[in-house]
C-alpha cells in the first residue's frame, strides 16, 4: 500500500508540475484596449483564462499528492504507535 501511495504521490505531483508549467510557459498576446470589459473573443483575455484554467487543474493535481503523502504518513504513524501498544 504504502508503494502505490508513493506512486500516486510522484504522479500527481508531475501532473501538477506540467499543468503550472503550461499555464506559464504561454506566450501572452498583445493586450487590446477596450471600454467596459474585454469580450471572451480577446485573445489575451482567452490566455488569461487558460492559465487561470491550467493552475486550478495543477492545484487539484497538487492536492492529490499531498493527500496520498499524508495517507502515507499517517498510516506509518498508526503502525509505529500500534507497535508500541503492543509491546
Amino acid at each position: 500500500m504504502n508503494k502505490m501511495l508513493d506512486v500516486a504521490d510522484a504522479i500527481f505531483a508531475f501532473i501538477a508540475a506540467d499543468f503550472w508549467f503550461s499555464s506559464a510557459a504561454g506566450r501572452l498576446p498583445p493586450i487590446g484596449m477596450y471600454w467596459g470589459k474585454a469580450p471572451e473573443t480577446d485573445p489575451f483575455y482567452q490566455a488569461v483564462k487558460f492559465s487561470a484554467h491550467m493552475n486550478t487543474v495543477a492545484s487539484v493535481f497538487s492536492g492529490l499528492s499531498s493527500l496520498s503523502f499524508s495517507i502515507k504518513l499517517f498510516r506509518a504513524r498508526r503502525e509505529t504507535d500500534g507497535h508500541k501498544r503492543a509491546g
